[in-house]
């Protein structure tokens, strides 16, 4: 009972707890038109993955190179990239590293039609969300896109959440020891 009264006078936990009441749980973006940036040199095959993400709630835009594509991440934000690694002046797996000392806040797809296990998993160690061999078809490309954007987004809410309720800071009270909170 004492930690409730607690709880309720703890302006970090009431300021979530308003915040959450006027505006609900908290929200994933389905309906949010989100930033994609998506990387691959051969145009007819952007033009088909640009047709398979159509209905979806994407702004798309198109980089045939390296070089266009540092540009505009340079230029602008993204919630998302679809990346292939075999670009005519670099490497995507190199983009990728660039993207994630830089911004941790972009979901990165790799896609490629010359993978191996091992491109895979220096891909996810440098922050992909997700590696996808071509061919693949609309649905493979949208459920991949949904579920990076999600877990990017929850990521995001977890930080909020350990920054504002850490141990030392509890509602006022000093220590760690979760008995004493």
């Amino acid at each position: 009972r004492a930690c409730l009264w607690h709880r309720q006078r703890c302006w970090s936990y009431t300021r979530h707890i308003e915040t959450s009441r006027r505006e609900g749980p908290i929200p994933v973006s389905k309906h949010k038109v989100q930033r994609l940036l998506l990387v691959e040199d051969d145009p007819p095959l952007a033009r088909v993955y640009q047709e398979y993400l159509r209905s979806e709630p994407y702004e798309v835009v198109h980089a045939e190179t390296g070089k266009e594509a540092l540009t505009a991440l340079a230029d602008g934000s993204f919630d998302a990239l679809v990346l292939d690694v075999q670009l005519p002046d670099m490497s995507g797996l190199e983009i990728l590293k660039k993207v994630s000392q830089e911004n941790s806040r972009t979901a990165v797809v790799v896609i490629t039609a010359h993978g191996s296990i091992n491109m895979a998993v220096d891909a996810m160690r440098e922050g992909a969300a997700d590696f996808l061999m071509k061919p693949f078809n609309a649905e493979r490309l949208i459920f991949t896109l949904r579920n990076a954007l999600e877990r990017q987004e929850l990521k995001g809410i977890v930080q909020i959440l350990k920054k504002d309720f850490t141990r030392e800071t509890y509602c006022g009270f000093i220590g760690k020891s979760l008995p004493m909170q």
